[in-house]
């Protein structure tokens, strides 16, 4: 049993890692800036430290493993980089400070040193914070991670089965490796007690490289049905998602729907070879995903 400070706790990968963690008998201390969130959290078993990582209000004493998934994908530039990276540069040195013997990050696979593309540089200025640092790391560096909850596939899924048509955003050729946040959260539980990925940078992707209209195709298969695909120009789409956005219009486009750089690992085997399993295809995700919404409907009736 460890104690761990997690950030990043109430997203996507977070909702899936908590139970997990407290499952394995972890002592989970976790960040979170909404006293409505914390509530929530500290009645599943985690203690609470309200605060931000674009401050100096929290503290990781007491703490062995730092867990850090917090980051912002989208919006203002300045934003992104205050978060992304900024904020991880103030959690490393905290973490040098306080005593942390490890930390376990997740990044991207689209880290890169171009400050042309905001969330990617940021995500590479928060690499390079924790490999400078004095405390023992693991970097997982993801494709596009995939599962319950998740707003890549189940926008995808909303508009198969929402909408008249379709859209496949620019050629539809842009190819991914999606990654089930079961998996994820696997190699991050083992990874943390494992001393074989200490001061590691890891790409971790599925066993699947398809094309974005081939993920589109992969959903019309598992929900059944059949829908007209319209190609859309992807500048276009994206100056009206975004008037749409600034009008109060909620859409189902995340930012990973208009890539136009493939977003793969090294290889499809990486997590069999680097963790010892072999992780799940797209259709097995989907059929979780469905299959928990039918228990779902199920249990409210």
């Amino acid at each position: 049993m460890a104690e761990i400070f997690l950030t990043g706790a109430t997203g996507f990968v977070g909702r899936h890692l908590v139970p997990a963690l407290i499952r394995e008998g972890h002592h989970v201390w976790c960040l979170v800036r909404s006293v409505e969130k914390a509530a929530q959290l500290r009645a599943r078993g985690c203690q609470v430290v309200v605060g931000d990582l674009t401050s100096d209000s929290f503290s990781v004493e007491g703490a062995e493993i730092v867990i850090h998934l917090a980051a912002l994908h989208h919006g203002l530039p300045t934003l992104i980089s205050r978060v992304t990276a900024e904020g991880t540069a103030r959690l490393v040195q905290a973490a040098q400070a306080q005593g942390v013997k490890k930390i376990l990050s997740l990044s991207t696979v689209t880290a890169a040193q171009n400050p042309s593309w905001p969330y990617a540089y940021a995500a590479w200025l928060a690499e390079q914070a924790i490999q400078a640092s004095s405390v023992r790391y693991t970097i997982l560096r993801s494709t596009v991670i995939v599962g319950p909850g998740d707003p890549f596939l189940g926008g995808i899924m909303y508009m198969a089965q929402a909408w008249p048509v379709v859209p496949i955003i620019g050629s539809g050729r842009t190819r991914f490796q999606p990654v089930s946040v079961f998996d994820i959260v696997r190699c991050v539980l083992q990874a943390i007690t494992d001393e074989r990925y200490t001061n590691r940078v890891l790409t971790v992707g599925g066993p699947e490289v398809l094309s974005y209209e081939q993920i589109v195709d992969t959903v019309f298969e598992a929900l059944r049905i059949s829908k007209r695909k319209i190609s859309l120009p992807r500048r276009t789409t994206r100056f009206c998602v975004r008037w749409l956005e600034r009008m109060g219009v909620r859409t189902p486009f995340v930012p990973g729907h208009f890539l136009s750089q493939d977003l793969i690992a090294s290889s499809p085997s990486v997590i069999e070879d680097e963790f010892g399993f072999r992780p799940q295809a797209l259709r097995a995700v989907l059929h979780a995903i469905l299959s928990r919404c039918v228990t779902l409907e199920k249990s409210v009736a």
